[in-house]
């Protein structure tokens, strides 16, 4: 009996012991299931999976396989001596997933997907598949001495168990690549929005190189960023404007030319310089340019271009992370090229504009100081007024740096430079014209570049007193009655900022030529009948005493009338005395050559010196009549010649 009981006990232990095993292996299953339900990242859920299934399984030995690039390599081992570190990638190993997805416990079942060989050498006799979506990421081969009923269970539980979590993993990270690639296009399209105003907003070409530099550079973290636009001057591509980080470059010079027979693709934006085939298009477009974009370690090729209009090109080197550009970096790229090539082409019609605008401000700054000499000219009643108002005009107006006006003398046939324009030591000197001057009194305008073809229209001495000239450029200035009868011209021999040749000038110069033309001989001809004709200077004498007399009393100023008489003059002889006299007062009335009545407003003391200067060692008859002394009123003054 008692050993009847003995038995028992033993039995009941037994079956304790085995209740004690399942609990066991069931709460750590529990666990497994509360740990892989956890955001785990690929490393831990693959320790896991090998220690949960050593732990759980009660496995002799065991490893574990992971998907590396070109095969599976071993991460952990168990209890297994000889390892193996690499299975390689076979197709019946990808159909494992595919096709079966289960846990293997039969060698048979086994070989079907792994080299024999292999399993014989690691002495496994299980096999439980990692699979992500699908695809086999792995697998753990394991010896289990005796495999029961529970080892199914949990081994099949563990498996959905690791799986699931591995799938889990996997969402998460396409989910996080996913909110990684919003949260850059959302950076993307605000850095967009910013720089396209920041372009959008500059319109000076200058500053725009600048500004385009340190966009690309900034939003691309490129090390060095090069700006190469088209120039009109060269019509070349050259470089405008470059930025290295890390300030090593240092006199880069890019100059590439478009080739004629270049085919552009409007759709091909970016170019890889580290692939052949963009290389070779891009040196298709420019000859030998990704030689010369080395110098800014350019791996791509940003094109500004619209509808196969190239404005020119933005250069990347390598980012100074020394991370590759994304696929979204490079849509920032094409939508920059894009913003720069339309804040390029706003700033370049802008310019464009302001230059016409200039060009028209100044052909309308000429038509006006045209007008203005047109009415000066018409209004001027002295020959020094008519030729100061055409060379101060031709000076100010229209930029000659060098020039004349030239009175023609036909007795001599010489050409006096009555008036000059920064040219003083040549005032008055005279031009012989020779047989290239036949144009000239034919009434057509002459000009002739380099200075050798100066000295061949004025001479060698005159050309060496003017100096430096762009040449010379002669417009007559006559008047066609019943033949040309030239009465000077003007001459230019040098501009400040345009060519001696300007069409546009020089019709100008014409014009003025020909408002001058009757002027000049209406003042000629005065001139010529001056010597005949004397102003009544008696009655000029008496009209403005008598108007100086009333002023004088009104404003109670001093005035004083002089008479000056040359003993040693004659009535038919010139005086010296008036023009010297002329200087010194302005009131001045010669009755005759030798007979001079000056009226003046200053004091004794002054009067006397200024006529002492004037008259100093001269045989003269002086007589000073002041008013309020000699005479009170306008006839007490013509009582004292009665």
């Amino acid at each position: 009996m008692r050993y009847q009981s003995i038995l028992q006990r033993i039995e009941d232990e037994k079956k304790d012991e085995i209740i004690s095993a399942k609990l066991y292996r069931y709460t750590g299953l529990v666990q497994a299931i509360d740990y892989f339900s956890q955001k785990l990242v690929f490393e831990q859920i693959i320790d896991a999976a090998f220690d949960f299934i050593n732990e759980l399984l009660l496995v002799d030995s065991s490893a574990i396989f992971v998907y590396e690039n070109d095969g599976y390599y071993i991460k952990k081992v168990k209890g297994i001596t000889k390892k193996i570190v690499k299975i390689p990638v076979t197709t019946e190993l990808g159909n494992l997933a595919t096709f079966n997805g289960n846990i293997l416990y039969e060698r048979e079942k086994i070989i079907k997907f792994f080299d024999p060989e292999i399993i014989d050498a690691l002495a496994v006799n299980a096999a439980v598949p990692l699979i992500i979506e699908g695809n086999l990421y792995g697998f753990i081969l394991f010896y289990n001495k005796s495999i029961g009923e529970d080892d199914f269970i949990i081994s099949e539980a563990l498996m959905r168990l690791i799986n699931n979590a591995l799938e889990n993993f996997s969402r998460y990270e396409k989910l996080a690549k996913v909110n990684s690639e919003l949260d850059e296009k959302i950076f993307n399209l605000f850095a967009i929005n910013q720089s396209s105003k920041i372009l959008l907003s500059e319109l000076r070409m200058d500053v725009l190189y600048s500004i385009s530099v340190d966009v690309f550079s900034e939003l691309t973290r490129s090390k060095i960023t090069g700006f190469v636009l088209f120039d009109e001057k060269s019509e070349k591509f050259v470089l405008k404007s470059y930025k290295d980080v890390f300030y090593k470059t240092k006199d880069a010079h890019i100059n590439l030319e478009l080739s004629k027979s270049a085919g552009i693709d409007q759709n091909k934006v970016i170019i890889d310089l580290g692939k052949a085939e963009d290389r070779e298009y891009l040196n298709s477009l420019f000859d030998g340019a990704s030689a010369q974009l080395e110098q800014l370690e350019a791996k791509y090729a940003v094109l500004i271009l619209k509808q196969s209009q190239l404005l020119g090109l933005v250069t990347l080197s390598e980012t100074v992370t020394g991370g590759e550009y994304s696929s979204g970096i490079f849509e920032l790229i094409e939508s920059l090229a894009s913003s720069t090539y339309t804040a390029l082409s706003n700033a370049m019609h802008f310019g464009l504009v302001n230059e016409q605008k200039a060009l028209i401000q100044k052909k309308l700054d000429k038509l006006i100081s045209l007008n203005s000499l047109t009415k000066n000219i018409s209004s001027s009643i002295r020959m020094e007024t008519l030729l100061e108002t055409c060379t101060k005009t031709l000076q100010i107006s229209f930029n000659t740096s060098k020039g004349a006006f030239c009175l023609y003398k036909k007795e001599t046939n010489e050409f006096e430079m009555a008036s000059t324009i920064n040219l003083d030591n040549c005032t008055k000197k005279v031009i012989t014209p020779n047989k290239k001057w036949k144009r000239i009194f034919e009434g057509d305008t002459v000009f002739a570049m380099g200075q050798q073809n100066l000295a061949d229209y004025v001479g060698e001495s005159l050309a060496a007193e003017i100096g430096e000239a762009q040449g010379v450029l002669l417009i007559p200035v006559y008047i066609d009655m019943m033949d040309i009868e030239i009465l000077g011209l003007m001459a230019v021999f040098k501009y400040d900022d345009i060519q001696l040749d300007n069409e546009e000038n020089m019709l100008i110069l014409e014009t003025i030529a020909g408002s001058i033309a009757p002027v000049l001989n209406n003042l000629l001809m005065m001139q010529l009948q001056q010597r005949f004709m004397l102003p009544n200077y008696i009655e000029i004498f008496k009209s403005d005493l008598k108007e100086e007399i009333k002023q004088a009393i009104e404003y109670n100023l001093d005035l004083t009338v002089v008479q000056i008489i040359d003993e040693e003059g004659s009535l038919f002889k010139s005086s010296g005395i008036i023009d010297s006299l002329k200087e010194s007062f302005n009131k001045l009335y010669p009755f005759s050559s030798n007979n001079i009545f000056i009226i003046e407003n200053i004091d004794d003391r002054e009067l006397e010196e200024r006529i002492e200067k004037y008259t100093k060692g001269k045989k003269l008859f002086i007589r000073k009549m002041k008013l309020g002394t000699n005479f009170k009123s306008f006839a007490e003054f013509f009582n004292l010649y009665r």
